[in-house]
Formats: structure tokens, sequence, C-alpha cells
């Protein structure tokens, strides 16, 4: 039996290779997934992606998985030869919106930073 990790990662290949190839929604938008996480008894798989476009792009991604969750299911127990495949849960990834956000406060405390004039008032030590 593999190991967790190994399993998420072929999970996490399988599911991108077929949603690549074999999946013709037009719905479904520029989508990655950057990861997935099985739970402990592996009867559940959450799988993380994220979608280029706008809030209306993401949305009709998101339907468009759900939509795709049984022929996903089916070849991802046929690929791994698993009796019963893990139940697929989709969630959309906003690590890399939230990292952009703070990377823009950190560049907007530099900036105000650099505005503020020098404070003289210390005194250096003897």
């Amino acid at each position: 039996m593999l190991r967790p990790e190994q399993l998420e990662d072929q999970v996490h290949f399988i599911l991108s290779t077929l949603v690549l190839r074999d999946l013709r929604d037009p719905d479904l938008g520029f989508l990655t997934l950057t990861a997935v996480r099985l739970t402990a008894d592996r009867g559940v798989a959450k799988v993380y992606y994220t979608v280029l476009g706008d809030e209306d792009q993401i949305k009709r991604t998101g339907k468009a998985l759900g939509r795709a969750n049984g022929f996903l299911r089916t070849q991802l127990a046929q690929r791994l030869r698993l009796k019963k495949a893990p139940e697929l849960r989709f969630f959309l990834d906003t690590t890399i919106e939230e990292g952009n956000k703070m990377e823009a406060i950190f560049a907007k405390i530099k900036e105000e930073e650099a505005q503020r004039p020098a404070d003289d008032t210390v005194e250096p030590e003897s």
C-alpha cells in the first residue's frame, strides 16, 4: 500500500491529466489543480484548485467540476485500481490572492516608511 503522500501525488497527477485531456465542459476555465489532501481513512480527497478569470468564471468552473465529479472519480478508481475511489471535494485555493494582498500591504508599508522623515532624535551612545 502506498504512503499517504505518494497516493496524494498520484491522485493529483491523474486528476490533473484527466482535467487537461478529457474534460470538455465549456464552463471549465483556465484551471490549475494546486494540491490534493486525503483524509486519514482515504475516503475523501480534498482537491484544491485555482482559476484564472473573474468571479463569474470561478463560479462556472466550480459548477463544471461538480458535474464532472462522477466521471473523475470513476476514472481515478480505474487508473489506481481501487475498489473504492475517494470521494472528491473541490475547494477554491485562495492562497495566491492572499499572498498578493500581503505583498501589496508590505509594499505600501515600505513606501510609507520611505516618505516618513528620518528620526534624528536618537542620540548615539558614547
